[in-house]
């Protein structure tokens, strides 16, 4: 009897050939994708290491700034939002410090300076009486609306849950939710207000170009002027020079030296940005750390692009205090 033997035709030959094939494919794709998983988590390592760094680096600023606020150091700073760069390995810091008493008080502003805080955002003036009307409506306790203003069923009509706090502000983060706010309004004005100076004048030796601008009779070159001038005293030891226009009765001293904010921005490389920012309260000539601030725009890492530092001494980007 004869053995069978076993007889592969040309159709079972290209059924092996397209199998070896396919296997190649797929295994060529789970290298590829090993090597990808491989590279990315690398990536995300580098970046979460050049963050942590960033974050020790904003952190030292913030130091600074507490360094400079102790009683008799030699350069202490004027707090007016100046900026100091600071250079630490291959992070570059920037930091600024504010006098709480040179912004407005949200709670207590009167209309008029939240009107003029207000016009270079808001070109119409009857926008910016209802803004300013609905703030108001917000921090009062009461629940009758103001001309132009905004309670519970203005806030129903916009289509909102629910109407104002009728209460004091207690975060500036609060102000985005009022009637008539958005986003590019909140950012243009957030850096000149506080909740801490608890007074409803600003001080002119420390206030931002903003402020400044804010007060009657000031105009961009004499507040310009007069912010380089505040400055070359401080660096000389001289006294303050005066206002040099009439902003009676909405300037005074009260309250200066007491309650700060501190920025901290450090850069490391060209994608990575991290800010941090403090809140200090100073009594008996002894700073201290009371709160820290949520800031908007911090950057880590190569799907971010770096932006540069957006406090100038005039303002410090959109925070929560």
């Amino acid at each position: 009897m004869c053995a069978a033997t076993g007889y592969s035709g040309p159709g079972q030959r290209g059924v092996v050939l397209v199998t070896v094939l396919w296997m190649l494919v797929l295994l060529s794709l789970m290298a590829t994708g090993i090597s990808l998983g491989g590279r990315s988590f690398v990536r995300q390592t580098l970046n979460i290491e050049q963050g942590y760094r960033a974050a020790l680096a904003a952190d030292a600023g913030i130091s600074w700034a507490l360094w400079s606020l102790q009683p008799g150091p030699q350069g202490r700073w004027l707090a007016d939002g100046s900026e100091h760069e600071l250079q630490l390995g291959e992070a570059r810091v920037r930091v600024a410090l504010f006098d709480e008493s040179g912004k407005l008080d949200l709670n207590l502003a009167p209309s008029e300076l939240l009107d003029a805080l207000l016009e270079p955002a808001i070109a119409d003036s009857r926008q910016r009486a209802a803004l300013v009307a609905a703030i108001e409506d917000w921090r009062d306790s009461d629940d009758l609306v103001r001309l132009n203003g905004a309670e519970e069923a203005e806030y129903l009509a916009a289509g909102r849950d629910k109407g104002p706090a009728n209460r004091p502000f207690r975060d500036l983060i609060e102000l985005a939710e009022v009637l008539g706010m958005n986003e590019r309004i909140y950012r243009s004005i957030v850096p000149s207000l506080t909740l801490s100076s608890g007074v409803r004048t600003i001080n002119p030796q420390v206030a931002p170009y903003a402020v400044l601008m804010a007060l009657p009779n000031a105009s961009d070159g004499v507040v310009r002027s007069f912010i380089e001038a505040r400055r070359s005293a401080w660096d000389s030891a001289l006294p303050a020079p005066p206002l040099p226009f009439d902003a009676a009765p909405y300037v005074s001293e009260r309250g200066a030296g007491r309650n700060f904010t501190a920025l901290s921005e450090a850069q490391l490389g060209r994608w990575t940005r991290v800010r941090h920012g403090v809140l200090i309260e100073r009594r008996a000539s002894v700073p201290r750390v009371v709160r820290s601030l949520l800031l908007l725009d911090d950057t880590a890492g190569d799907d971010a692009a770096a932006q540069p530092g957006d406090q100038q001494g005039d303002g410090e980007g959109g925070y929560e205090q």
